[in-house]
């Protein structure tokens, strides 16, 4: 069967990788100053990301719609797919998912579509989208794939790291007002991410400094990984490459690493985050 990859843009997968793989991208919507954006086809995302720090009010989200899936669809079956495998992002983060498969309903005589619920999401999600890519152009079938990815993305570990507490402030997550935002706030801490399929995404420290917020990620991962297993390491950064390189040399020290991955993050992944934060993705090799 001729299959279709299908995901989010919320997985940090190159928008022109999937160009090139014609892969079926659902884009998040950012509300700016009252009008909506997609994040990866009508933002210019370096001006996004420096207006960040002063945006005021901060823009907001909403995921894609019914009709966005129906597209992807049609245009599938114009292309003469029997089959398309999508790849969604977390329930626990978003209810993208439940629209792409209402909308597959309204296809169930015409295409095949599979729903397959990652249960990760950004660097993760993507890690698991581009090692899906790899069997599928390998020649395994849906079932197949699924099979292995079951497996896989148990495997997968992402951790990142924002410069300050700004992002967090704007987005909500911690209020201005609270004894611990002031306190954050005043020693510019750099909050310390974690996402697993069990919490989503959850902050698991802070470092008073780079030098001491490696040094705490570092630990993780050498907990959270296996020394055995060789990775391929997916990296990617709001506008802070040196960060991102620096961070990925310290993981290289400690695992064994077969290719090592430069993604930028997307709009939306840096509208939580905020502007210079980095973030990495350990996934084992496809060679493994």
């Amino acid at each position: 069967m001729k299959t279709k990859l299908m995901t989010d843009a919320s997985c940090l997968l190159p928008h022109e990788i999937m160009k090139k793989e014609n892969i079926g991208v659902l884009e998040s919507l950012l509300l700016i100053d009252d009008k909506e954006y997609r994040e990866l086809t009508e933002l210019n995302r370096e001006d996004f990301i420096n207006s960040l720090p002063t945006k005021d009010p901060y823009p907001t989200t909403s995921q894609a719609g019914a009709q966005d899936a129906m597209d992807i669809y049609e245009k599938a079956i114009e292309e003469g797919y029997d089959e398309i495998l999508y790849l969604g992002v977390t329930s626990s983060l978003s209810s993208q998912m439940n629209v792409a498969r209402l909308a597959a309903k309204r296809f169930k005589d015409k295409i095949k579509i599979t729903i397959y619920p990652t249960e990760l999401a950004c660097g993760s999600q993507g890690a698991l989208v581009n090692y899906a890519l790899h069997l599928l152009k390998g020649g395994k079938s849906s079932e197949e794939i699924i099979s292995i990815l079951d497996t896989v993305k148990e495997k997968i570990y992402t951790l990142g790291l924002a410069i300050n507490m700004t992002a967090v402030f704007k987005t909500g997550r911690v209020k201005r007002g609270s004894a611990k935002g002031i306190i954050a706030s005043l020693l510019k801490m750099k909050p310390i991410i974690e996402f697993n399929i069990k919490d989503g995404f959850i902050g698991i420290g802070t470092g008073t400094s780079f030098k001491s917020a490696f040094e705490s990620m570092v630990k993780e991962i050498k907990e959270k990984t296996d020394p055995d297993i060789t990775y391929d390491l997916f990296m990617a950064d709001a506008l802070n490459p040196e960060l991102m390189n620096r961070y990925a040399e310290e993981i290289k020290k400690v695992r064994k690493i077969d290719e090592v991955h430069y993604w930028e993050m997307t709009p939306v992944m840096a509208l939580s985050s905020g502007k210079g934060a980095v973030i990495a993705t350990l996934c084992p090799s496809i060679t493994e």
